[in-house]
């Protein structure tokens, strides 16, 4: 009870600050944009232009969708939001006018479907295993990612339908269920499924009915790019180039690793996205600037 009441009064504090910056007189014609964490600032303040825009991390999607809802009904038109997809591509939630949404799951995934993979890889792969990991890694990534991507989505759904998380996967230990190899990573779906189990507490669920749940979205959907989260990819990087035998970086991590993407992603890159089209086109249509010219 009192987490939920520290959550909400967080809330209005951050609402206060917003519209008191919203209605300074040096802040006429800005644009405020909503974000779900001080990761995303980093990335997108480099992308917007710092005379035309206001940005706000509210830590976390479910915050910032409240936020945004709250302002927007009070009138004021100039704030927007920009939140990972997760599943809302593949369920098809409805979004709202001033709310956008990452091309894929999240802007990990966008970063890694960009120019910005390669140049993680050429900084941080060996020698040995430079030419595959350009070749291949995104398969090797995808395809360790796909089935955790899946009962990430089993517990989305769930608490959609039921109101209640069964599995919990943070503090899960991804060593117990993947192995790294030169230039690969094994994954074992058996160990995997066993372990979520055993780290979620009270989960209704067995392996089997993880299967069958697995296997009927399988029918539904096989979009990676849309399924899989994108920190789980960076956490396999991460893994990945903590070898010897596959990077001479050391003290590799995934803040590192997605530290670099946030590096290697650029404007050009950005361009390509279906989410600088619909923030562009908001621009247009109301007359306001974000982005550097």
């Amino acid at each position: 009870m009192n987490s939920l009441r520290n959550e909400v009064d967080d809330l209005a504090s951050k609402l206060v600050e917003i519209r008191l910056s919203i209605t300074h007189p040096q802040n006429t014609n800005k644009v405020f944009v909503l974000l779900e964490g001080k990761t995303d600032i980093k990335l997108f303040r480099k992308l917007f232009s710092r005379d035309c825009v206001d940005t706000t991390a509210l830590n976390g999607k479910s915050k910032l969708v409240q936020a945004l809802e709250i302002l927007v009904a009070e009138g004021y038109l100039q704030v927007i939001g920009i939140k990972d997809a997760d599943f809302d591509h593949l369920d098809n939630t409805p979004q709202n006018n001033n709310l956008f949404v990452t091309d894929y799951h999240d802007m990990e995934i966008e970063m890694i479907e960009s120019n910005a993979l390669d140049s993680v890889i050429h900084e941080f792969s060996s020698e040995n295993c430079h030419n595959l990991f350009l070749n291949n890694m995104k398969g090797i990534i995808y395809d360790v990612a796909e089935n955790i991507g899946y009962t990430r989505w089993i517990h989305e759904i769930e608490n959609n339908e039921n109101g209640r998380y069964i599995l919990r996967f943070e503090g899960l230990n991804y060593n117990d269920f993947i192995d790294v190899k030169s230039c690969d990573l094994k994954f074992d779906l058996d160990l995997f499924l066993t372990n979520i189990i055993t780290h979620s507490t009270n989960c209704p669920l067995s392996k089997e009915d993880l299967i069958h749940k697995i296997d009927a979205l399988k029918v539904y959907s096989v979009n990676k790019r849309q399924l899989c989260n994108g920190h789980d990819l960076t956490k396999l990087i991460s893994m990945i180039f903590s070898t010897r035998e596959n990077s001479d970086k050391r003290n590799i991590n995934q803040e590192k690793i997605e530290e670099a993407f946030r590096l290697s992603f650029h404007f050009d890159d950005f361009k390509q996205t279906n989410l600088f089209q619909n923030l562009n086109l908001w621009c247009q249509t109301n007359d306001y600037q974000i982005f550097c010219t």
